[in-house]
């Protein structure tokens, strides 16, 4: 289904009409945050990280009590690529839903046996190509993430820290925000994961195992991207405190690939901390585009 801004699908489908709404408002992914995401990049009619995707989708919803097969969502997937192809769309952003969909009574999921899929496809971002071109500023978020093992690593859709995040008051001039846990250690921005380059020339990922998101082109830059360049990035505690020891920073998804940060605002979310775009991150960049040309 085709709205202003966006075309939907459930399994793969050309309509929701044979769902009814009343099924659709009984999903567990409504009610109770039951299930999770991936923002997808779709270019040129392909999704270039379609397997590291699906991949993690199934392994994270299992460990949610979601049983969801890698071929189902691959036919789901292939079928909502059919709805885009008819419409001549080859490019943008595909958003994969899936939730423990209809049935059980309350918090227990006896009863909910199907899974959903839910596609939402959108357009690309507009400042794609400026973000990574010329970077971006961070502020300081003052909502902390909290710890769960249980669930850390996984884009559940229980995003509400996120969402709180972002909406915080900040300077205009920033494009995303800085999180922390209750430690005051670094994990992750509202929407992207972090790496830091010491000056020895050591880069350094905030440790995921208590909280935040561990994202798709996290784990491609770590297994793939960084050792054709012979670096093995590592993974560490970084506190806010210390942050003027790194000289290069930058943040990455899986929809904006590698952007640069040049700014970071300071405690009093007044003053910011100004930095070059470094030589080694604009290698990383090129190295990324260069095996994975939807990130050019």
């Amino acid at each position: 289904m085709t709205t202003t801004d966006f075309i939907y699908s459930i399994d793969g489908q050309d309509e929701l009409l044979s769902i009814s709404s009343a099924e659709l408002l009984s999903d567990r992914g409504l009610a109770y945050g039951h299930g999770l995401f991936e923002s997808i990049r779709y270019f040129q009619g392909e999704f270039p990280l379609q397997s590291r995707h699906l991949a993690r989708i199934q392994n994270d919803a299992g460990r949610l009590g979601i049983r969801i097969s890698l071929s189902r969502l691959s036919s789901a997937l292939s079928a909502f690529k059919d709805i885009l192809l008819k419409q001549c769309i080859l490019s943008g952003v595909v958003k994969i839903i899936v939730t423990a969909g209809s049935g059980g009574r309350g918090y227990e999921s006896l009863g909910a046996n199907t899974p959903r899929i839910i596609f939402r496809y959108s357009i690309s971002p507009s400042d794609l190509h400026e973000y990574r071109n010329l970077g971006i500023s961070l502020w300081r978020c003052d909502l902390p993430l909290a710890a769960n093992s249980q669930l850390a690593g996984i884009k559940h859709l229980n995003r509400i820290e996120q969402v709180l995040a972002a909406n915080e008051s900040h300077s205009r001039d920033c494009q995303d925000g800085l999180m922390m846990n209750v430690d005051g250690l670094i994990i992750e921005t509202t929407r992207a994961n972090v790496f830091f380059r010491k000056t020895s020339g050591d880069w350094v990922t905030p440790d995921l195992n208590s909280c935040g998101v561990s994202g798709v082109m996290r784990s491609l830059l770590i297994e793939d991207i960084f050792p054709l360049m012979g670096i093995y990035p590592r993974i560490g505690l970084i506190k806010i405190s210390d942050i003027e020891e790194y000289d290069e920073l930058f943040i990455c998804n899986s929809v904006r690939g590698i952007v640069p940060v040049v700014g970071v605002r300071q405690f009093d979310n007044q003053s910011t901390s100004v930095r070059k775009i470094g030589k080694a991150t604009r290698e990383l960049q090129s190295m990324l585009s260069n095996n994975y040309s939807c990130f050019q």
